[in-house]
């Protein structure tokens, strides 16, 4: 998903590994704050996959930086991994949809249809396995696990109507 983050950063304008950062955690702090350590190997393999070009200069001060552009191919290659298959873990769903839906705008309007759509039915998946357990007679649940159960159902919901209330056509 860092990659994902990445190539929204530097879609405007291009960012070297330190502003990209910053970036990162201004916009998408509340749920992901990546070390360098992380964004430096991602874009590695950005510019492997030919996904991002890198511009080097010297300042006035002689200080060489590094400049990160998304290319043509970067373009697709980010709706690839937006659209990359969705985790069967529930809490991994949660972590890569918020990036996905952080990230959307960059998508068009049929797109982000296609996503809301794959992304409700993943969510009814979670909500029906959660159901079932609830109601099965034969899983002895406790009283914690019962109430995380309805606790991660609730949540389901909410984030259900969250999804269907957003504006897939507004611009951005």
């Amino acid at each position: 998903m860092i990659e994902i983050l990445i190539l929204y950063i530097i879609y405007k304008r291009e960012k070297t590994i330190y502003s990209i950062r910053k970036d990162i955690f201004e916009i998408f702090g509340a749920y992901t704050k990546p070390s360098i350590g992380t964004i430096y190997p991602a874009l590695k393999r950005l510019l492997a996959a030919k996904a991002v070009s890198l511009n080097e200069r010297i300042s006035d001060g002689g200080k060489k930086s590094s400049y990160y552009l998304i290319t043509k191919t970067g373009i697709e290659y980010f709706k690839k991994l937006f659209f990359s298959s969705q985790s069967e873990n529930p809490t991994l769903f949660y972590n890569q949809l918020q990036t996905r839906l952080g990230t959307m705008s960059l998508l068009s309007i049929d797109e982000r249809k296609q996503f809301v759509f794959e992304t409700l039915k993943r969510i009814e998946m979670y909500k029906f396995e959660i159901e079932n357990k609830l109601n099965d007679e034969f899983i002895d649940l406790d009283y914690y696990q019962r109430q995380m159960m309805e606790k991660s159902l609730k949540d389901l919901n909410d984030l259900s109507d969250f999804v269907k209330q957003l504006k897939v056509d507004h611009a951005g």
